[in-house]
């Protein structure tokens, strides 16, 4: 018996002795500084941007990554406990980084649950993936990005989603928003299969979906699995300008290959399109592939049907029993049935037809396309790529010339997006602007002219399948009312449009509050249209009028053409007639500058 105790205290003795050689060893290569450390601990500096304490192991493990990295090595050397919640199983990136800089092993553990996960996932590439803007959602309105781990199986359907998200139920907007700029909700990663993000975001919202094959290794592939098995259940807090759900893409990327800096193309804030572009310049993007949405089908699906043809559509999808007419061929019966079927799920998907409807007339349609046999496949033209868009940011330079002036114009907008710019890689018919701001400088005199504080509009024509309302909001200063005064001006306005990607009309109702000059309340209609022409060339034109409860009514106006020379440049002229006071006709020309 003494000699077994003697051998187990030397036995242990040892073992100590080189968890602290191991921790020397750390020390020397100063790994707590090296950039894959930091990478794991997702820390752009000295302290981790991960806000549960559940992914450290050292009390102060957030903000000493030192701490951190001895623990780690302390508790993989000397924990016994080798089974599925133990430090060993839950920390396989860490842990595997570590073994490699180190040159040791930490021996083998029973981590069935990791094991089981990879068997499952079975993870040879990624892919990241964009769905593109929807502006009904404030949540989405920049677009969205998350990562798709695909599989040896040719079908990427039930490949892996690892997606990241604020976790709420909100329904407020001006709640959703406030907590979403400061803080208010924690962000979450998830993993699913894929084709449940599809149903949420290709069909259930209809957003087309870009996707982007990523030049990863399998070494490189695995990394980031490893690490994304390390953020399960992990939270931290979520904030809609900069840690959103894009950013955290960025960590994954680059654990994945550590080369890359990714990151370091953003400052302030971070825009989904923007990381794509990112992406792209870092040389991580192969092949792209575009899946549209069921509303881009059903729009592609109208283009090559005639009236008589559509209406035959609809009263298939309502179960009404149709006889084809004579003059109808053979390829515009398949063409007719297809558009049916796809009819039906749109109207299943946003809650119009109960399960036990839905299936039964899908069912029906499917088996007289059947009888039909083989034909051509509907040829749905790709929208242009997310990444081919103007950047976010805009620095304005122009001249102006107004009634009693003609000052030299600075504008800077942090994103994204107004109407009468270039709609490549854009939401056709969106305007997303935070903050536009234009300053005059004349005679040593600085003057604001503009501040937008938020402006959004969505303008989407109506269709033989889709019937949707246009709508637009505006709320800042502005000098538009005949006179050289700021006045605040909010103007929430709702119509209708007609048109396309390449052209578009619009007329809307407008209700006006104005603070400052005049204060007054008003309505007003306008009515306006844009022509994409082509070589990114766009042109923007709007007319109406307000009335007011005190003041006289104004007319508007508005033209403006622009050139979008690619994704940094464009050149622009606007012309501005208003008419309420006096005559105020304003014209600007210069040049707009993206980053």
């Amino acid at each position: 018996m003494p000699l077994f105790f003697l051998l187990c205290v030397m036995s242990l003795a040892v073992h100590a002795t080189s968890t602290d050689e191991l921790i020397t060893q750390a020390r020397s290569l100063k790994l707590s500084q090296s950039r894959y450390w930091h990478l794991l601990m997702h820390a752009p500096y000295n302290e981790s941007e991960i806000d549960d304490e559940t992914f450290f192991l050292a009390p102060d493990g957030k903000s000493n990554l030192s701490s951190e990295l001895e623990t780690i090595i302390r508790r993989l050397n000397e924990d016994t406990n080798r089974s599925n919640e133990s430090v060993f199983c839950r920390f396989p990136a860490r842990r595997g980084w570590l073994e490699s800089e180190l040159n040791t092993t930490f021996g083998e553990g029973e981590c069935t649950e990791y094991a089981s996960l990879l068997e499952k996932m079975d993870p040879q590439k990624v892919t990241l993936v964009f769905p593109s803007a929807h502006i009904n959602s404030p949540a989405s309105m920049f677009g969205h990005t998350f990562l798709r781990i695909d599989s040896s199986m040719e079908s990427k359907l039930m490949s892996y989603a690892i997606n990241y998200a604020a976790q709420t139920d909100e329904t407020n907007g001006v709640s959703f928003a406030y907590k979403g700029l400061f803080g208010g909700y924690s962000g979450f990663y998830s993993m699913l299969p894929y084709y449940e993000k599809l149903k949420e975001y290709r069909d259930s919202e209809s957003r087309d979906v870009w996707e982007y094959d990523l030049n990863l290794t399998h070494d490189e592939v695995m990394a980031m699995v490893r690490h994304i098995w390390e953020l399960q259940r992990i939270s931290s807090w979520y904030y809609f300008l900069d840690e959103n759900c894009s950013y955290n893409m960025l960590w994954l990327a680059e654990v994945a290959r550590a080369r890359v800096h990714l990151r370091d193309h953003f400052s302030y804030y971070v825009i989904p399109p923007e990381t794509v572009r990112a992406f792209e310049e870092e040389q991580l993007v192969g092949e792209k592939h575009y899946r549209p949405s069921k509303r881009t089908k059903l729009l592609a699906y109208e283009r090559k049907l005639n009236p008589q043809a559509i209406q035959t559509v609809k009263s298939l999808a309502q179960g009404d029993t149709v006889v084809f007419d004579d003059n109808l061929s053979r390829s515009q019966r398949r063409y007719v049935l297809e558009a049916a079927a796809e009819l039906i799920e749109y109207d299943y998907i946003q809650g119009k037809l109960t399960k036990e409807v839905y299936a039964v007339r899908y069912h029906n349609l499917l088996s007289q396309r059947a009888s039909l046999g083989q034909g051509e496949l509907l040829a749905i033209d790709s929208k242009s790529n997310p990444d081919s868009a103007h950047h976010a940011a805009r620095f304005e330079l122009a001249k102006g010339w107004l009634a009693n002036r003609s000052p030299t114009l600075l504008g800077w907008r942090p994103a994204l997006h107004d109407l009468s710019e270039d709609d490549t890689g854009q939401l056709s018919g969106a305007q997303i602007e935070f903050l536009d701001t234009l300053v005059g400088i004349e005679n040593e005199k600085v003057s604001l002219e503009r501040l937008t504080i938020l402006s959004l509009s969505s303008i989407t024509p109506v269709s033989q399948f889709f019937k949707p309302f246009s709508w637009r909001m505006r709320a800042g200063w502005d000098r538009e009312y005949g006179v050289d005064q700021l006045s605040f001006v909010t103007r929430i306005g709702a119509g209708s449009a007609i048109g396309n990607d390449r052209w578009y009309g619009y007329l809307l109702s407008e209700p006006e509050v104005r603070v400052g000059f005049k204060s007054d309340i008003g309505i007003g209609l306008s009515a306006g249209g844009a022509i994409n022409w082509g070589n990114r060339m766009k042109t923007l034109l709007e007319m109406g009028e307000m009335v007011y409860v005190d003041a006289p009514h104004r007319i508007h106006g508005m033209f403006s053409h622009q050139w979008q020379v690619n994704s940094s440049v464009s050149f622009f002229g606007t012309l501005e007639l208003n008419h309420q006071y006096i005559n105020d006709d304003r014209m600007r020309a210069g040049v707009n500058c993206y980053f």
